[in-house]
């Protein structure tokens, strides 16, 4: 995942995240549905912000070219390991010059990391430029119109995640850090079970929940055009908020 200002960060948390962060149904259904159909066999896929690499996995899997981006170095280790068969980087998408290398760039709930919306523009003018034409940009975000709109800020503390394994338990809990710009702060909280000692592990990070629209103008003013925008919900989720685009 991304780093914001702030330098939130994933190493601390990698192992325990990467014993959770299994493949969601939704991230193959967008796939499937929204991405693959339109690509030829053997395209060249870029995943920003890869993780634990779970994507490129899965798409190397089915034949294609991938290219993992992300800036944490444990979790690409981790990524490796994964999918072996993939190309890695370690580096922050918004430092990095691409050139027209891929046909396609998938990017699972990570822009909500870049807390302001003229350095996302220039993130999706990057994206732009690592793109052949007539190349596919699809990724999921969360949207404030589905969040802050329909959430009080007292509901806010109950988008608590717990999960727990034999050797791993994971906490996840979200506070609101500026209601005014839409920001919120999430503390990740990690046990790992080494040598029958519980290992603890923390890791704190802000997320901005961005307007549908404010997106969408972003995405045209980077270039692209054919801006399409889906509701999670038609793929059986409840959460994130799905654009595709193009670059023409």
């Amino acid at each position: 995942m991304y780093l914001v200002e702030n330098v939130a960060n994933y190493n601390p948390i990698a192992s325990v995240y990467n014993s959770f962060a299994k493949e969601r149904e939704l991230e193959i259904l967008v796939l499937e549905n929204l991405i693959l159909q339109n690509l030829t066999p053997g395209a060249h896929i870029l995943d920003i912000g890869c993780a634990n690499g779970r994507t490129v996995s899965q798409l190397s899997s089915r034949g294609y070219q991938t290219t993992g981006i992300d800036i944490s170095e444990e979790l690409l280790r981790i990524a490796q390991t994964n999918s072996p068969e993939s190309k890695f980087i370690l580096g922050d998408i918004r430092e990095l010059e691409l050139q027209p290398t891929y046909d396609a760039v998938v990017s699972i709930d990570v822009f909500g990391h870049i807390l302001n919306l003229e350095e996302l523009t220039n993130v999706f003018q990057k994206v732009y430029a690592a793109l052949h034409n007539n190349g596919i940009f699809a990724f999921t975000t969360p949207v404030a119109d589905e969040i802050w709109d329909k959430t009080s800020p007292s509901d806010f503390e109950r988008f608590n995640k717990i999960d727990a394994s034999d050797k791993y338990v994971y906490f996840e809990r979200y506070y609101i850090y500026n209601q005014e710009e839409r920001i919120r702060e999430v503390k990740f909280t990690g046990f790992e079970l080494i040598n029958a000692v519980w290992q603890r592990s923390d890791s704190d990070m802000l997320v901005k929940d961005y307007l549908a629209s404010e997106i969408k103008s972003a995405l045209a003013n980077a270039g692209f055009r054919d801006i399409a925008q889906y509701d999670s919900k038609d793929f059986g989720d409840d959460s994130p908020v799905i654009f595709v685009c193009r670059k023409l």
